[in-house]
């Protein structure tokens, strides 16, 4: 019978080298599986936005002014999912072709609205406030982009 003869430092240095071995393909995979895991919520958040970008569909179906510095303009939801915090849209108005954006309950020009949701189906009513007065005989242009980046627009003439 033969015997092999092992010197205690070079088992001690085989073992320390196969745990450190071990624990370094335990933090690659720890690595690894994290890196998927962000990739992965990267793509669910960015799937969602883009099925209610999908869902979302707004118009404006009438748009009219009432004084030679106020209008109106009537923002209805004709798609599938609720339009939410209304008043962080942006709302553009101005000549045609040369709108500009507006403020929410700012000083004039600024707009309001009377909801803060707009559900499926239901229409909001948009107040313009203008600093200048209406042009008689002009095109003026309303346009609202909602938050996702949806947008509707409604050109008219003052008469």
């Amino acid at each position: 019978m033969r015997w092999v003869m092992v010197v205690p430092g070079e088992a001690v240095s085989e073992a320390i080298l196969i745990i450190a071995g071990v624990i370094m393909i335990g933090v690659l995979a720890g690595t690894i599986y994290l890196s998927i895991s962000y990739i992965g919520s990267a793509v669910d958040a960015s799937s969602l936005a883009g099925s209610q970008r999908l869902l979302t569909e707004v118009q404006i179906v009438f748009a009219t002014n009432t004084t030679s510095t106020t209008l109106y303009a009537y923002l209805q939801n004709i798609g599938e999912q609720p339009v939410y915090n209304l008043q962080l849209g942006t709302l553009y108005f101005g000549l045609e072709n040369q709108q500009q954006p507006i403020g929410y309950n700012a000083p004039a020009p600024s707009w309001s609205v009377n909801m803060q949701v707009l559900n499926p189906g239901s229409t909001a009513t948009i107040t313009i406030t203008l600093s200048q007065p209406l042009v008689k005989g002009s095109y003026y242009t309303v346009m609202y982009v909602t938050q996702n980046g949806v947008q509707a627009e409604y050109t008219f003439q003052v008469v």
